[in-house]
């Protein structure tokens, strides 16, 4: 279904759409809750109160907007509401994400072996634009970096990668 005819349905509160909209991005919506505030409970609680506020401001939406930047506008502005109101309780735990993470296991192999081979900023590029398909413009906005930088790390890193996945 086309995504405007789902935010149509969306604005009138439809339950079912509702849930589609929620399958479709809760993983993404984790991953951005995660990487800010690096805290599963924080997160997962981050990604509640984004979809409630999404279906709460429905009616604002602008559709000349993307809706997947809208709702990851959401995300990042909750999320780091929290660790400003909590910067005490956040400490960085290396592999909680992978250990938390709610995706099918071929997600969470890939997830341990990228996150083994690569530095952070690399891997979170590599997982934006593998897992959750984004482009090399929605990466730079979210990483706030240029487009030649996000594109110049990404193709580093899969070098990396294909060299240490090369079985020759």
């Amino acid at each position: 279904m086309l995504e405007s005819k789902l935010i149509e349905r969306l604005k009138e509160k439809d339950e079912k759409t509702f849930e589609i909209i929620y399958n479709k991005y809760v993983n993404l919506i984790y991953y951005i809750a995660f990487s800010i505030v690096k805290n599963k409970e924080d997160a997962e609680e981050v990604v509640q109160d984004t979809f409630l506020n999404m279906f709460n401001a429905i009616d604002r939406y602008n559709e000349k907007s993307k809706f997947k930047q809208w709702l990851m506008q959401i995300v990042r502005n909750l999320s780091y509401n929290k660790v400003t109101r909590n910067k005490e309780k956040y400490t960085i735990k290396d592999d909680e994400y992978i250990n938390s993470v709610k995706a099918n296991s071929e997600e969470v192999d890939l997830l341990l072996s990228i996150k083994g081979i690569l530095d952070l900023e690399s891997s979170h590029i590599v997982i934006l634009r593998i897992v959750y398909n984004f482009s090399f413009k929605e990466i730079a906005k979210e990483c706030n970096m240029t487009v030649n930088k996000v594109q110049g790390l990404y193709y580093q890193a899969l070098k990396k990668l294909k060299k240490e996945f090369s079985y020759e």
